[in-house]
């Protein structure tokens, strides 16, 4: 074989690859083999300039290693990132993106192995040869250059619910064409044993498109097998869904996979450091890998965090329930998922988009603390129609809450209103000083 090179060097490399912006392999690769611009990273690896890998030696390191090495490795510089008093843990920043691949989308998003091999029935080429035949015996349906299809159903049973029914692709097509002069016949032709009835009417048995990957002639009749063209080559990207930059109610389609991060926030140094990652194709939601990698931080280096901060992708139950299970207070986006939210909706319910709740006359009331132990907040009105009685849309004359210190009071239970309500009102600014920890360090930096 090649030369062999120190894992460790190796690692080297793809660290100083991704600290350096560099996208494609096969640019880093010529960058080594540059006397001159390659000299650095050569001394940080341990590597001569006559022995430099290629990318075959990269490709077969990643795959030799897996991503539960890489994975493991991350969190070992994570903890020296630790030692050195870099990061607390206190306050945690999840986020979703996503990354396209470098294969091409060729219309389905469930293909597996399966789909390069799928069998064909039994009865496939007898159909096809007698349909060929009753062309040969009605000449006067042929119609030379038109090309005539034969279609197979996907395979698979576990298709998702809105598929009514199962897709179908071109398995294989054919057209007739005069044939030329001491012109032999084509192989499907061979295969249908027409090649002497096709011969006799001066025609030529053409394969327009053909999806067949295997012909088994171990049987009685040939045996054919297909592969979907719709297959991509790359088995594990999937579609996913992210907002456009240009226009944020458009949604644009990704090909690729998605990469959960999270991110430790210092508000005293200003600094944000990533101390864990989870990548999976774009189908899956984001949110869906919260718990295991907060599980794993926490595991990993003894640090509990006080806030978890996220975007609607993160707004699940289980989400909000183990993350107040380990002390911690989840500030995540609220994900209306079709609710409606018009003003006579949010009337009829009592409450506004975020949590709020209205008091008889009309108006929002104001926080009025949390209570530890009952898990909820305590909401009042103030007596805000003494105060600005032009913004009370239905005022009561007679208000009997007038009578009261703090007007009209009520609460909002967290029990109840699981994702809806914090211990932090949403309509506070600690809330959304809190929401705006990391595009406040951003912005700064």
């Amino acid at each position: 074989g090649g030369s062999c090179f120190d894992p460790a060097s190796m690692f080297c490399l793809h660290l100083c690859k991704f600290l350096d912006g560099v996208r494609r392999m096969d640019d880093f690769v010529a960058c080594l083999h540059d006397k001159d611009k390659g000299r650095c990273y050569r001394a940080y690896a341990g590597i001569s300039y006559d022995r430099v890998p290629c990318e075959a030696d990269f490709t077969n390191f990643k795959k030799r290693i897996g991503k539960e090495k890489f994975d493991e490795i991350f969190h070992v510089l994570v903890e020296i990132v630790k030692e050195l008093g870099l990061i607390t843990g206190k306050i945690l920043s999840y986020d979703g993106t996503l990354f396209p691949t470098y294969a091409r989308y060729r219309g389905c998003n469930y293909a597996t192995k399966g789909c390069s091999c799928i069998p064909l029935k039994d009865d496939f080429l007898r159909k096809l040869r007698y349909r060929v035949h009753d062309f040969l015996n009605h000449p006067e349906k042929i119609t030379l250059g038109k090309e005539r299809r034969f279609f197979t159903l996907c395979p698979r049973d576990d298709l998702p619910s809105f598929a009514k029914k199962k897709p179908s692709f071109i398995a294989l097509s054919f057209c007739f064409l005069q044939r030329e002069e001491n012109q032999e016949q084509s192989e499907l032709a061979y295969i249908l044993s027409v090649e002497k009835e096709l011969a006799a009417k001066g025609l030529y048995l053409k394969t327009t498109s053909s999806c067949i990957s295997k012909v088994d002639l171990t049987k009685h009749e040939p045996f054919l097998y297909v592969r979907c063209p719709r297959m991509p080559s790359d088995l594990e990207a999937k579609i996913g869904y992210r907002r456009s930059n240009h226009n944020p109610n458009k949604k644009v389609r990704v090909f690729g996979f998605q990469a959960m991060m999270i991110t430790d926030i210092e508000m005293e140094i200003g600094l944000e450091l990533p101390v864990g990652c989870a990548t999976s194709s774009a189908d899956k939601l984001d949110g869906s890998y919260f718990i295991s990698e907060r599980r794993k931080f926490i595991r990993e280096h003894e640090l509990l965090p006080h806030l978890d901060i996220g975007d609607c992708g993160f707004d699940i139950k289980d989400n909000f329930q183990y993350a107040r299970r380990t002390g911690s207070i989840p500030i995540i986006d609220y994900n209306r998922r079709g609710e409606k939210i018009d003003e006579e909706a949010l009337r009829a319910r009592g409450y506004n988009e975020k949590g709020t709740p209205f008091a008889p006359c009309g108006i929002l009331c104001r926080s009025n603390g949390y209570d530890e132990r009952k898990k909820r907040v305590s909401y009042v009105c103030r007596k805000q129609c003494l105060v600005s009685p032009p913004f009370v849309p239905h005022p009561i004359p007679e208000c009997k809450h007038l009578a009261r210190e703090c007007g009209h009071s009520t609460h909002m239970s967290i029990k109840v209103h699981l994702r809806l309500v914090y211990e932090v009102p949403r309509s506070s600014d600690t809330w959304k000083k809190i929401r705006n920890l990391r595009l406040s360090l951003r912005e700064n930096k």
